[in-house]
């Protein structure tokens, strides 16, 4: 019997083999299954001069409060940029800032989701050419809209279409864009500009507001919004911007696309809810474009929308995250869904491997006493009805006593094997007794 052997060797065997089992599944589980959010994000913002910048400190003070460190990068890439970065695996993004339009880019065809809509992005359209009230009076002007193929670009070409002109009726500016083709305006180096940009965007607060400078709106918007489904209409009344200076100085039929906060959709799900918090304390005040708690918003989405922020819109959230702050939340729902049931099994392992012993033991010398049982039992009958058995049953009491004799036992069960002796050792006393009458 082998079981002293095992028995000996149980540490090597059996101890110390659960509590790497044990150990490894934890680590797996924490890395694959239940792994720690982030404590920091970084947020990827485009232009330094742009809107972006401005949201993205406001969601840096709010993640801050949440003990979530935030770093925001800027570029000059244009409008495009912190969609470019957030879908390139090697760039440290996670989070960025994009209007619908910019869908259609290849790079929206990335791992990226959408977890809101967090405001309205009109479409502007700046002169410096008093008496135009109408896209249809660009012809023959220059125009600043962006590069050929960019997402601006075509939303101009589709206005200039819809009032019934061509993109050979007016001059493109090919090289300027936002602050700087907002500047190229105010010297003079073009006649219009058309920018897709927030309220607080700081081409829009620049020109809106500079005399001379005078805004566009939109003829048969409804018509143009039938055609591109990520636009919408707004009217945009009169004095809105500014009541004392009268900005717009009539009401305005503009566009609009919505802003969409875009995350990877790697991202663990506890930022991504982190974030949505942020935004529902960042968005829901009022403004001239928006109204109290319009965003943000989970439906009409140009993006992907990650599942994350449609059960978050249903109101889940674990319950630990509402007990606990951010960090700590995260810690015990690991400690509690996945250490804790960890360490109850390992320590069932370590209660049970002693007594898988015992049992052991205890079914090899049951059975010996099952065979000592039979034994008394046969000589009870040769005593008086078959004498003549007596000495195969001494032989057969003789053969288990030397399987007994060379079993290899731990020690704890000595008392045991002795008193199993004991027993084989008296029945041999009283056949041999029965045999000498």
């Amino acid at each position: 019997m082998k079981v002293v052997l095992l028995y000996r060797r149980r540490w090597g065997l059996f101890y110390l083999p659960v509590v790497a089992l044990a150990i490894g599944a934890t680590v797996w589980v924490a890395r694959h299954v239940l792994p720690l959010p982030p404590r920091s994000v970084t947020i990827a913002a485009g232009s330094p001069q742009g809107a972006y910048v401005q949201m993205a400190l406001r969601y840096r003070d709010a993640l801050e409060r949440r003990g979530i460190a935030a770093d925001i990068t800027t570029s000059a890439g244009g409008p495009a940029g912190p969609l470019e970065r957030l879908a390139d695996p090697a760039d440290p993004a996670q989070v960025a800032f994009a209007h619908g339009l910019l869908s259609g880019l290849p790079a929206a065809a990335a791992p990226v989701q959408a977890l809101a809509v967090v405001g309205k992005q009109p479409v502007w359209i700046f002169t410096r050419v008093p008496g135009v009230t109408s896209i249809s009076q660009l012809r023959g002007m220059r125009v600043a809209a962006g590069p050929a193929g960019s997402p601006q670009r075509r939303l101009a070409s589709l206005l200039l279409s819809q009032a019934q002109l061509g993109d050979a009726d007016v001059t493109w500016d090919e090289v300027h864009q936002g602050v700087a083709a907002g500047n190229e305006l105010l010297e003079g180096r073009v006649d219009a500009m058309v920018n897709i940009g927030s309220g607080d965007a700081p081409t829009v607060r620049l020109l809106s507001r500079t005399a001379g400078i005078h805004m566009v709106g939109v003829d048969r918007a409804n018509a143009l919004a039938a055609r591109e489904p990520r636009l919408q209409a707004l009217v945009l009344p009169q004095g809105a911007i500014e009541l004392r200076g009268d900005v717009p100085p009539r009401d305005l039929t503009l566009l609009y696309t919505g802003t969409h906060l875009l995350v990877r959709e790697s991202m663990h799900p506890a930022l991504q809810r982190a974030l949505l918090d942020a935004a529902n304390d960042i968005h829901p005040t009022p403004t001239f474009l928006q109204r109290q708690s319009e965003y943000p918003a989970v439906d009409a989405m140009d993006f992907p929308v990650s599942p994350h922020a449609t059960r978050h819109a249903l109101g889940y959230r674990p319950w630990l995250e509402a007990a606990l702050p951010y960090w700590w939340a995260q810690l015990a729902e690991l400690l509690l869904y996945a250490v804790l049931p960890i360490l109850l099994l390992t320590g069932l392992a370590l209660v049970w491997i002693p007594r898988l012993f015992s049992l052991r033991v205890n079914a090899v010398l049951s059975h010996y006493y099952g065979e000592l049982k039979f034994l008394e039992s046969d000589i009870e009958k040769a005593a008086t009805q078959a004498p003549m058995t007596m000495n195969r049953l001494l032989a057969k009491l003789d053969a288990i006593d030397q399987q007994v004799r060379v079993l290899d036992l731990p020690d704890r069960y000595a008392d045991r094997w002795y008193t199993l002796r004991q027993h084989l050792t008296s029945a041999r006393e009283r056949l041999l007794g029965m045999r000498a009458r």
